[in-house]
Formats: structure tokens, sequence, C-alpha cells
């Protein structure tokens, strides 16, 4: 199809949609729909052109083992959770804290066991160190803003063993698809990464805050301001952190009233007035109150994984590079992360059964974690049939000529950044904002001389400024809720660190952007 102006309008359809309902999959769809329409422009044409590029493009081989990679790593979760691994790790760390300082360190050096996933980071850690924190006297507040600041910036810039990791490869590699490159995926995500500046200023600034300033309280109300400051319920197309409330009631209430308070399952899905479903208490966390806490069960399974990761990619590509991180980055890690996650799978079953774990629960855990991660796979095929049939109607060819002749490369990704930012604290989601702009970043640069690891710095840097400042960020509603905090305070004090570490951010990118370019 030759390329004109109508050629951007899926495209330009999803992100007001995405910013209207603040929901990126209802932007995903209504964009697809107008693509496909666009396509064959009768009545039924249109959805039968959607249904075959979702189709075309799950089929893809490599979409596939990414698909039962994120499946099979909310399964691994999800284990670690139903088996106690979560409690007692929490219970290990407890008994070892004396000091402040020693507390802050403590609380740094979990994330080499939690770094999988942010939720899972804050659901973990943060009841845990809140209790350890309030014995020494530190504010709530101090505590949350440090736990929060290394579970999206930090995961963002981990290169292995993350669900970060899979989702972003996979990313680059259908937004790269119709662009000639000489590196892998994954050889991009690792060039990527020092351009993150963002997640990597963050970090910098919640390591002086944590061991050069004091202990002042900015986020503490009385309880009548924790009701004013409360907004209405914030829906994400992942697991609902509203549910992490009912699991705290649930913890201070006598076992014996559990069962009374436990609301019972609609047969409907759809929410009512009365009863919205994010009001309904996470299934593993009340299952995982029922088993003796285990540190163990975390710690083996994650060791386990990260071996595994790391032989089984330089296995795949020791025939290709003569060293051994050279090997790794030339390997095809998303093969090798899925090998990885399966055997593990297979282990942790094994291990489990050893410990005398019910099979009733371990497929409870296996199926329920796996669950959790069904609205990231329905994410995912939407962005792929998006960018197909976007590519089909020209988006490629006209982005290059419209950007080449608009817009210098000088300024491109410093104002990708910038634009990427707004967006993305909007839709307050790291993945739904990834997904609407990693195939517009990389058709923009593909016509400019802006290097693609750059841009896909940029975009994955303005994401995580959105998945770690916004109101609406599941992340932040959690962190909140876990920690009593009321949360438009605590999105206030966010978002101010996070403008001052945004705004150095977009300063580098104009620098480095002037050397490059």
């Amino acid at each position: 199809m030759h390329p004109t102006f109508w050629s951007l309008l899926p495209f330009l359809t999803v992100i007001p949609v995405a910013l209207l309902t603040r929901q990126v999959l209802p932007g995903l769809v209504v964009g697809l729909l107008i693509g496909s329409y666009m396509m064959q422009p009768h009545i039924l044409g249109g959805l039968d052109a959607a249904v075959f590029y979702l189709l075309k493009e799950i089929a893809v081989s490599n979409n596939v083992r990414l698909l039962v990679f994120l499946y099979g790593f909310g399964s691994f979760v999800g284990l670690i959770r139903v088996t106690g691994g979560v409690a007692g790790f929490a219970n290990w760390m407890n008994q070892r804290i004396q000091t402040v300082r020693g507390a802050f360190i403590l609380t740094w050096l979990s994330s080499l066991a939690t770094f999988m996933a942010p939720d899972f980071r804050i659901i973990t850690v943060g009841p845990v160190m809140q209790r350890v924190f309030q014995r020494l006297k530190v504010p709530d507040s101090k505590v949350a803003f440090i736990i929060d600041a290394t579970s999206t910036p930090l995961i963002a810039l981990t290169p292995i063993g993350t669900a970060f990791v899979g989702y972003m490869v996979g990313l680059i590699a259908s937004s790269a698809r119709h662009i000639r490159l000489g590196e892998t995926a994954y050889e991009i995500l690792l060039q990527s990464l020092p351009y993150n500046f963002f997640a990597i200023l963050m970090l910098l600034y919640a390591l002086y805050l944590t061991f050069f300033t004091g202990n002042k309280d900015t986020c503490q109300s009385e309880d009548q301001e924790n009701q004013k400051d409360c907004p209405p319920t914030i829906q994400t197309p992942f697991r609902a952190s509203p549910q992490v409330a009912y699991m705290n009631q649930l913890r201070e209430t006598p076992q014996d009233t559990i069962k009374e308070k436990t609301p019972q399952k609609k047969i409907s899905g759809a929410s009512s007035e009365h009863e919205p479903d994010s009001d309904f208490p996470d299934p593993i966390e009340i299952v995982s109150e029922t088993v003796t806490p285990r540190a163990i069960h975390l710690v083996v399974p994650l060791l386990v994984l990260l071996c595994l990761t790391f032989l089984l990619t330089w296995w795949d590509g020791a025939s290709k590079a003569s060293t051994f991180w050279g090997a790794l980055i030339k390997a095809d890690a998303s093969k090798a992360m899925l090998e990885a996650i399966f055997i593990t799978l297979l282990l942790m079953m094994i291990w489990y059964t050893l410990f005398r774990q019910p099979l009733a629960r371990l497929l409870f855990g296996f199926m329920q974690g796996g669950n959790e991660m069904m609205g990231v796979n329905l994410l995912l095929a939407l962005v792929w049939a998006l960018t197909a049939v976007s590519t089909d109607l020209g988006f490629i060819p006209y982005t290059k000529n419209l950007i080449g002749s608009s817009l210098p490369a000088l300024w491109l990704t410093p104002a990708f950044f910038l634009i990427g930012c707004v967006i993305a604290y909007i839709l307050g989601s790291s993945f739904g904002s990834w997904a609407i702009l990693m195939p517009l970043g990389f058709s923009l640069a593909a016509g400019t001389a802006v290097p693609l690891p750059l841009i896909a710095g940029a975009v994955f840097a303005s994401g995580t400024f959105g998945g770690f400042a916004s109101l609406l960020s599941d992340n932040t509603v959690a962190m909140a809720t876990v920690m009593k905090l009321p949360l438009m305070k605590y999105s206030r004090m966010k978002l101010k660190a996070s403008l001052l570490v945004g705004i150095a951010s977009l300063l580098l990118y104009v620098a480095v952007s002037w050397i490059i370019t």
C-alpha cells in the first residue's frame, strides 16, 4: 500500500484512547480495528483482518516462545508464594536487623532475591521492612520510597532472570522486525541499558537519600486526611493492587473470623456498583497464609533459575563466540530463558514434593501465578498485530520521510523521552507505554542517524518514569497500601523526586544526542 498520512491513524488512535480510558488495552484494540478496517473496508472484513493479524503474529515462533516464558515466569513466582518462600524470606530478614544502617543495607541487598518483578518485591519486602523500621523509628515514607526506587528502576536495568527482560526483548524483536539489524534483540537490549538514564539516576538518588540524609517524615497524616486523600480504586491490566489492602486486613484479623470476612465468589466476572472485582482478595496470598514459612523455598528455586539461565545462555552462544560474555551476548536469550524456566519449574515440583507440599497446592500456585501474566500476554499480542497492520499500511516509510524532513535527529531522542514520560505518567504502566512507544520509536529512528539502542533506552527510561512516579501505577498504589501511607501525598513525594531526576535525564539525552548524532 502506498504510504500516506492515513498510515499513522492506527497508532495516533491508540494514545488518545489509552489516555481517555486510563487503560492501554482499549487503545490497542481500537487501533487494531481501525487499521484492519482500513485494510479491508467492509462489514466483516475488518474483523477478519484483525483476527488474521492476531493469529499470524502469535504464530511466529519467537512470539510464542515469549508468551510461554511469561506464563511460566508467573507460575514460578506463584509456586514460591504458595509454598511459603516469600514469608520465610521475610522472617529471615526480620531476625537479622539491629541498626538503621544495617536495615537499609539489607533493604538494598534484598533486591538480590526479589528482583523478578516490582509487585513481587513490594509485597515481599514492604510489610517486613515496615515493622523493622518502625522499631528503629524511621519514617514509613522514606522506607517506602527506597523500596519503590529499588523495584521498577532496578528491575528495568537487570538483564537476566526477570519478566521485564523477556518482555523487553520481545518488544525490541517485534518493533525491529521490519528493520535490517546487525545485532540480536537481546544485544540491542544490553546496549540500551546504559541509556536508561532515568533508572540509573533514580538509583543514585535513592542511594543518596538512604545514607546521606536525615529521616524527616513527609508523608504522615491523620486518619481524616488519609480518607480525604484516598482516590477511587484504580484498575490496571495486571494484578489489581487493592488486593494487597484486603490481605493486610486479613492479616490483622483473628484467624477464626477470616472465613466470615472473605467475600463469596461471584458467578459473573462483571463488576457491580456495590461489589467491584478489585475488592476480591488475592487467592495466592490466602493460600500462602496456611503454610509454614520457609526461606529455602525462595532461595533454592531462585538460584537454580539464575544458574540455569546463565548456563543455557552460554551454551547456546558458545559456538558463536570464544569468550563467556561474548557467548552470552550472541546467544538466543529468549530461547535460553524459556528452557531455564521450564527446567526450573520441573525441579521445583520435585523439590516441593520432597518437602511434602500437597500436589493440589502446587498446581494451584502454578496455574494462578501463570494466569496473572495473561494480561501482559494479551497486551503483547495486540501490540504485535497493531505493528503488523500499520506496517502493511505503509507506516514505516511514511514516518521516515516525515521525520527526516521535519525533526532534526539531534532532538529526536530528547523529544521522544519527554513525550514518553507524559504518556507513561498518565497511563501509569511501564509495560503499556513501552508497547505503544517502542514500535513508533524504532520506525522514527530508522529514517535518521539515531542509534536504535539510544532510542530504545529513551523508551525504557520514559516507561520507567511512568511506572515509578504515576499515581495510577499499580506499584505506587500497592506500596502506599502496604505501608499504610496516604496515596496522594506519597505519589506527590515520588513525583517531586521523579521530576528532578527526569530533568537531569532529559539533559543527558540532549548531551548524548549531540555527541552521537
